[in-house]
């Protein structure tokens, strides 16, 4: 080695010349022993010495040099050889001067090694699989630290990072691996990392529906289109029969899919309000009827709906559950509420097994109670009203009992499939009730009232009232002029009863009957008139019979005397008269079986009939009493309490106790005549 040293530098060269180290003097003396160079490396890692000697007979020895160093703190990597070398050299002449000669040695930092990229995918045939690695990174090494002569550690250069940009589908791994982040083509230049989507899967806008796209030339199966469902969050739905039509047609094929729907959400199922149907008027306002002239009939409002047991009232039609959907993420699509509502049954309401249809379970009113989700209907046995009867209210017709709390005003009608209870006065009205009325207030009839009675007739007083009744009538104060038909007795406490016709299958009984002025009064005790009414109406084909065999018997009467005639009559006439002679005998038979039903309902009739007149004050003159086949004309007064009642066909009278009991009248039905 050579010396090329400045005032404070130099370097140190290889004999071939190159420039390998650069130096700077650290320690620089001359003195009568000679002089001595200490030059450093840059990163003071190597000491280099030089030594010059002199004419004297001082020398530089050894431990000297070394004190020097000791003083420069160059205590790292000293070469005690190298300094007995020099002066061993420094010495063999005079005026000697040694070259740069290294005495102290640290150690060198190993600098790092840069990184480096290995592609690892094959870039002729860029085709790759998803999770497949692209690129791998060597990681830069950070080197080896080295010591100066100072016994200071050195740090060494580290290796730079390889770089490299990477898009979208590609990402890194644990190992400076980057891989495929879906199926497709990957390329790899100027030190950037793509793949192109060769397998997709497109969402529609709603998320209802996803297609897949492949165009690319490896195998598929169905894994790989599993993982790009999941990697676009399409977890429901999933057509796994569509996704294997998919790989077999396409590795069979080869040819490009495009579109295919391989997932579908489930849509939103809508619901359906529940509906309550009411089979009955539910307003409450009038609706006037309309007559066939198309006049209005005012007193038809139609206010008074009533029902008759086990009619159907209403029925429910069931709300459907909505049922939610869900697009191909899995999520739940939210649905539109529905109406629930519900009908609860109130008082003589009867359900269906399936709680959906209502029925009556007795006759009367249904009222109904609405809410906006839960109605209730009911049945009430009883119509009330508080008020008069009139045009507010009109006519009623009702399937149960009627209460009305004031009059009945005239012209209007009041009908009961039950009872009906009147508080206050009866007008010329009709009224007819399946079972009992009671009228607090007494009818004043005005000769148009009719009154029908299934059971028993209570009222104060009826005034020019027809009267139909199967059960007991009884009046308070009076009975004037009325026409009474009951299959029950008439009663009245305590007034009269005068004028009129009063028929009463179980008697009559009152405190005055007629009046003073002699009024027509006809009192028919004992008289079943629906009976009655039954064998008059068989006594009418009994007559039409008669008649019929009466003339056919004038027109046959002569040949059946002659016997010659009829054998010389034509074959069709004879035909005829045999047809005549046996439809003869038909009508006979006929008749035979209506004179039997005829007398049958005479027993039937007389079996609780009481014919019998009780009579506590006075029977005027004028009084016409008809008890069975016997009529009495009361011609003077007679005075009671008394009884009068039929005997060996005439019509007796006799005094008549509270305690009496009444005798019933019975005869011999086939000589007698009901009511006649």
């Amino acid at each position: 080695m050579t010396e090329h040293a400045d005032n404070n530098s130099a370097s140190v060269q290889n004999h071939s010349g190159e420039e390998s180290l650069q130096t700077i003097i650290v320690y620089d003396k001359e003195d009568d022993k000679g002089r001595i160079t200490i030059n450093e490396t840059v990163d003071k890692t190597k000491a280099f010495i030089k030594l010059s000697s002199t004419s004297s007979q001082k020398k530089y020895s050894k431990d000297y040099i070394l004190s020097i160093l000791n003083e420069l703190s160059i205590n790292t990597g000293v070469r005690d050889k190298v300094v007995d070398i020099t002066l061993a050299h420094l010495y063999k002449k005079t005026y000697s001067t040694t070259d740069l000669l290294l005495i102290a040695e640290g150690r060198t930092p190993v600098h790092g090694i840069n990184g480096s990229c290995e592609v690892l995918f094959d870039q002729k045939k860029p085709f790759v699989e998803k999770d497949q690695p692209l690129i791998r990174l060597t990681e830069p090494s950070v080197g080896k630290p080295g010591l100066d002569i100072y016994g200071n550690m050195v740090q060494p250069t580290p290796g730079k990072s390889a770089k490299i940009t990477v898009s979208e589908n590609v990402y890194k791994k644990k190992g400076n691996e980057f891989c495929s982040n879906i199926i497709g083509t990957a390329s790899f230049k100027d030190n950037v990392l793509s793949v192109q989507k060769t397998l997709d899967i497109h969402v529609s806008e709603d998320r209802m529906q996803g297609t897949l796209t492949y165009t690319g030339e490896a195998q598929l199966d169905e894994k790989k289109i599993i993982d790009e469902l999941h990697i676009k969050n399409i977890h429901h739905g999933i057509d796994h029969k569509n996704i294997d039509f998919i790989v077999k047609t396409f590795n069979a094929k080869g040819e490009p899919v495009i579109n295919f729907p391989v997932a579908n959400g489930t849509p939103i199922q809508e619901g359906r309000d529940g509906e309550i149907t009411f089979l009955i008027e539910t307003d409450t306002e009038p609706s006037y009827k309309e007559n066939e002239d198309g006049s209005i009939d005012i007193r038809e409002t139609g206010i008074t709906q009533s029902v008759s047991e086990d009619t159907e009232l209403a029925f429910m039609v069931p709300h459907v559950d909505p049922v939610p959907g869900k697009d191909i993420s899995g999520k739940v699509l939210p649905v539109q509420p529905v109406k629930k509502p519900t009908l609860k049954a109130g008082k003589n309401i009867r359900v269906s097994g399936d709680g959906i249809h209502f029925f009556a379970a007795s006759s009367g009113r249904p009222i109904v109670e609405e809410g906006p989700l839960e109605s209730k209907i009911s049945v009430n046995e009883v119509f009330s009203i508080s008020r008069d009867l009139n045009l507010a209210v009109g006519n009623i017709d009702f399937d149960g009992v009627v209460e009305i709390g004031g009059d009945v005003e005239d012209g209007f009608k009041v009908k009961a499939s039950k009872s009906i209870l009147i508080k206050g006065l009866v007008g010329a009205s009709e009224v007819e009730a399946g079972l009992d009325i009671q009228i607090n207030g007494g009818c004043n009839g005005k000769g148009t009232s009719t009154i029908v009675c299934g059971r028993n007739l209570t009222a104060r007083y009826l005034n020019e009232v027809s009267v139909v009744s199967k059960g007991d009538i009884i009046v308070i104060n009076e009975i004037v002029n009325c026409d009474i038909q009951t299959l029950g007795r008439v009663i009245v406490k305590n007034g009269s009863i005068r004028g009129g016709t009063i028929t009463a299958k179980k008697g009559i009984e009152g405190l005055h009957f007629g009046s003073d002025m002699g009024v027509k009064t006809v009192l028919i005790p004992g008289k079943d008139y629906e009976l009655a009414e039954q064998c008059r109406e068989i006594e009418d084909k009994i007559i039409k019979i008669n008649n019929e065999l009466t003339d056919i018997n004038k027109r046959i009467a002569p040949l059946l005397k002659n016997k010659e005639l009829i054998a010389q009559l034509p074959q069709e006439q004879r035909e005829k008269l045999k047809e005549t002679i046996n439809y003869l005998k038909q009508l006979k038979a006929d008749k035979e079986t209506y004179n039997t039903e005829k007398n049958d309902l005479i027993d039937a009739a007389m079996q609780d009939a009481i014919g019998e007149v009780v009579a506590f004050g006075y029977v005027y003159q004028g009084v016409i009493l008809k008890i069975l086949q016997s009529r009495r004309e009361i011609a003077s007064v007679i005075e009671g309490p008394l009884r009068l009642y039929e005997e060996n066909e005439r019509i007796s009278v006799e005094p008549y106790s509270a305690n009496d009991k009444s005798k019933k009248y019975q005869t011999d039905s086939s000589k007698q005549t009901v009511g006649v």
